[in-house]
């Protein structure tokens, strides 16, 4: 079972830089700037791809992934479920998880976020149980 949500943080910067691309591209191309009309509408597509396809937090049978901020890049880190010792929700789309440090989640909704976890965590318990 495997579970994906949408990192917050980059899907809204995202949204906001596809409205940008476009709203300029079709600025340009009134002002019959072609070659500048077509630049913004392909880095537009590009933020609409990243938006839609890029940075998901995904929860795996045994682990999962979160995005962080490493030194200057947006990268993904797995965190097995055992290490984990506590998962809070601070606010609708903040989440923080302890672990061998504290990590901040950023997702569209934190309550279904968690309810997952617990669910999939729940299972990995009475497997190994059984």
């Amino acid at each position: 079972m495997m579970k994906k949500f949408k990192e917050y943080r980059t899907f809204l910067l995202c949204l906001i830089l596809f409205v940008f691309f476009m709203i300029f591209g079709i600025y340009a191309y009134m002002q019959k700037n072609v070659p500048q009309s077509i630049g913004s509408f392909l880095l537009g597509l590009i933020a609409f791809v990243l938006m839609s396809a890029r940075y998901k937090i995904v929860l795996f049978e045994n682990e999962m992934m979160i995005y962080e901020w490493k030194i200057a890049a947006f990268l993904p880190v797995l965190i097995p479920y055992q290490n984990i010792q506590s998962i809070q929700r601070k606010s609708k789309h903040h989440v923080m998880i302890q672990h061998q440090k504290t990590s901040h989640v950023y997702v569209l909704n934190s309550d279904q976020f968690i309810n997952a976890y617990q669910k999939i965590s729940k299972e990995i318990s009475t497997h190994e149980n059984q």
